[in-house]
């Protein structure tokens, strides 16, 4: 049975200007980023995110002194009672990202709705809550020392449930008096938090009414989570469990089947290859399916449209044209065969066919990973890389699938959830 609290947050005083202080999660902020953030001596980034040229040990000294000053001068406050907190977050997407999504995914705002709790750890995998990506002990022993040493959580790690009925999301709008994507603010109840960060709006409310409390604890109490982002997070506070005796971290538990929850891909730019060797490894096990000048409405949607969940193909930008590759149909089922997987085939097939035997370097040196279409293209352009590999996106059921049946991890930089969240909004003190 999953288990879940309240608890009181910790959160930025709201009398002040707390949309300087807020920032993105740590894993996702490059250096000309933090520098940004970290401009403003009162952001939280100061105890959250190590700056790229700062030594580990240097870090937690640094961040455990900050975080005191943060809490001494009043810039971080406690909630008086007990909680839990709605977390929303309202957010746009830009042209290029919406092209990738089917018509029918496609909105001019998203909006969102998750609980945010105390949540029982356990041993991924072995109960009622799994991961889908694969860990990294340096950067959770970091996440260990950092939580052990402040003695908080930052942020909270977010998972998926599944609902058909939508109980959760349910209770949310009764409470808030309101039906997303409409967002009708209610006087009587008015957010704790409202903050506007790279253009997301982040609202948070809180829940101390103890009927509702129990209502929620009830319903949660049979579901199976899905970790979205935070699998460091999450690692590090399995240690907690372990080491020091500490069982609950705190989440977001938002419904899979929200269609504001989006699942976009990582799309690859490449370097440091032979275009002969290439182009020998492409004749090998694909076919051109398509060909263009430019990657408009089409060429996603030839990119999308596919027969079976065997019909691979992948989006190729090779400086001069845009080429969709049709993976061999039979040499696909085989590999899936030696896999034992199914989902996620494409990104097994671009590695294992195309990438992994014809690069000379190193992945992290000469694979650059992102988001966006145009800016994989525009690496190519600027000859810093050779080729760009655009992907078809997964989707929430593909994730649950990979996780619950297959028993799987995606490689790094497989799937970008969205909406993320921020470090500066929810937070929790470690008693």
């Amino acid at each position: 049975m999953l288990e879940i609290r309240p608890f009181k947050a910790t959160i930025l005083n709201p009398e002040m200007q707390i949309d300087k202080l807020v920032c993105p999660v740590y894993d996702t902020i490059d250096t000309a980023n933090y520098q940004k953030f970290a401009n403003e001596k009162n952001n939280i980034i100061h105890v959250t995110t190590r700056r790229k040229d700062m030594d580990r040990d240097e870090f937690i000294e640094y961040a455990t002194k900050e975080l005191n000053r943060f809490t001494t001068s009043k810039i971080l406050v406690e909630r008086e009672k007990p909680a839990f907190y709605i977390y929303g977050i309202m957010y746009s997407l830009t042209p290029e990202i919406l092209a990738l999504l089917p018509e029918n995914s496609r909105r001019s705002l998203y909006f969102v709705l998750g609980l945010v709790s105390l949540v029982k750890v356990e041993e991924l995998g072995k109960g009622n809550i799994v991961g889908h990506e694969n860990i990294f002990n340096v950067n959770s022993n970091e996440r260990y020392r950092l939580m052990k040493s402040s003695m908080m959580n930052f942020s909270p790690i977010v998972a998926e449930y599944s609902m058909p009925d939508h109980d959760l999301n349910n209770i949310f709008e009764k409470y808030l008096g309101f039906k997303r994507p409409d967002f009708v603010p209610d006087p009587n109840r008015p957010p704790v938090i409202d903050v506007t960060l790279k253009g997301s709006r982040h609202l948070l409310w809180e829940i101390t009414d103890k009927k509702i409390i129990q209502k929620i604890t009830k319903i949660v109490s049979g579901l199976k989570l899905l970790i979205l982002d935070g699998h460091h997070r999450y690692s590090a506070s399995n240690l907690l469990r372990e080491k020091d005796g500490i069982e609950y971290t705190m989440m977001m538990l938002m419904e899979g089947g929200d269609r504001a929850l989006l699942l976009l891909p990582w799309h690859r730019a490449v370097r440091n290859f032979s275009e002969q060797e290439l182009r020998q490894k492409i004749r090998e096990n694909f076919s051109i399916d398509w060909e263009s000048d430019t990657n408009d409405e089409e060429f996603y949607s030839r990119l999308r449209n596919r027969r079976s969940e065997f019909d691979i193909k992948l989006g190729m930008y090779d400086g001069k044209k845009f080429s969709i590759l049709r993976a061999d149909e039979l040499a696909v089922h085989e590999l899936s065969r030696q896999k034992k997987e199914i989902v996620g085939l494409d990104l097994i097939v671009l590695h294992e066919w195309l990438i992994n035997p014809v690069i000379r370097g190193k992945p992290l040196d000469d694979v650059f990973f992102n988001a966006s279409p145009d800016e994989a293209i525009a690496r190519v352009d600027s000859k810093e890389y050779q080729a760009a590999f655009l992907l078809n996106p997964f989707s929430i059921k593909d994730v649950e699938r990979k996780a619950f049946i297959e028993g799987k991890n995606f490689p790094q930089k497989s799937t970008l959830f969205l909406p993320k969240v921020a470090e500066g909004i929810v937070m929790r003190k470690i008693i």
